[in-house]
């Protein structure tokens, strides 16, 4: 029972505290490195938790094991010895009811997110390929949806296959340089995979809104994504030239499924931009997401042991 608290406090305390320091790190550490953070501190939280909920069901004798050992004799010979009363067999009910509850919960909301979103991007896209003049793209990229409309607009949807969608007056009021930056902006929106990743975020935080790690990574999601695809365009076009396109472009009118370019986080990127350097290296990028994944998957454990041993040296002052 104590290795049950302790792993569903430290799962619980990590989800509470990591939103906090993973958005402190958006404007300092590559976006792609905090992506990755992003999405294993979710399943280390949700890997965590669930051994929690595991270990309420094990019998109160498998306490003799090599990390009861470490953390400490008095209390696991304690607890070792309890009878299996009620509160034992209840707490394991409990676990059971909460893990079948959770696994209903995010089937429910993967369905009923998912398929409302796919619906709205199918409906999108119908009417955006009647009204728009459709531009092929090259080798291995999507079609530019061009819409007669003076507004300097452009977003990408998802879907099998995506588009790109662009506006008359983008064209008009952009320079060559500054459309191609924002092309490739929702290009690299497309090629990696975006919108999938946001809508997953959408949907852990609608089945578990309580959670405070899931109910901020939509938002930090969609942050971040439009933070990497602003590297691939500036790496591309330059970013002075995406710079000039943000000043202009607008995100109103976009659908709410799409991916705008000048709808999220316009000062914060900006703000990157202006003080961008030499693109990453591979070896680079790879060691930050390294890094940051090991940090991000450890820390529930390491609070989780911190907690066990901190209950045992109590329970020594006290016995």
């Amino acid at each position: 029972m104590t290795i049950a608290v302790a792993l569903l406090l430290g799962a619980a305390l990590v989800a509470a505290v990591a939103p906090w320091l993973l958005r402190r790190l958006t404007r300092f550490v590559d976006p792609v490195a905090l992506l990755v953070g992003w999405a294993v501190a979710v399943l280390a939280v949700a890997v965590t938790a669930g051994a929690g909920l595991a270990a309420m069901t094990v019998p109160l004798y498998a306490a003799d094991s090599p990390l009861s050992r470490f953390v400490g004799g008095r209390l696991w010979a304690a607890v070792a010895t309890a009878p299996q009363y009620l509160l034992y067999q209840l707490a394991d009910t409990f676990a059971l009811v909460v893990a079948a509850a959770a696994v209903a919960r995010l089937v429910w909301s993967a369905l009923r997110v998912g398929l409302a979103r796919r619906r709205r991007v199918a409906e999108h896209l119908a009417v955006l390929r009647v009204l728009g003049d459709v531009e092929p793209g090259g080798p291995g990229e999507p079609p530019t949806l061009w819409l007669r409309s003076a507004r300097p607009l452009a977003f990408s949807l998802g879907g099998r296959p995506g588009a790109v969608v662009a506006t008359d007056g983008l064209r008009a009021q952009l320079t060559p340089d500054a459309l191609a930056a924002v092309l490739a902006h929702e290009r690299a929106h497309l090629r990696g995979r975006h919108h999938m990743v946001v809508a997953c975020a959408d949907v852990l935080a609608a089945a578990f809104p309580f959670v405070p790690l899931l109910r901020a990574a939509p938002g930090a999601v969609r942050e971040l994504v439009e933070l990497v695809a602003d590297a691939d365009a500036a790496g591309a076009s330059g970013p002075d030239a995406l710079r000039a396109a943000l000043l202009r472009v607008t995100g109103a009118g976009a659908p709410d499924v799409a991916l705008a370019i000048g709808r999220t986080a316009v000062e914060l990127r900006l703000r990157v931009l202006a003080r961008r350097r030499r693109p990453p290296s591979l070896a680079g990028r790879i060691s930050r997401c390294g890094s940051l994944g090991m940090v991000a998957a450890c820390t529930p454990l390491a609070v989780t042991v911190g907690l066990l041993w901190t209950a045992s040296r109590v329970a020594g002052v006290l016995g």
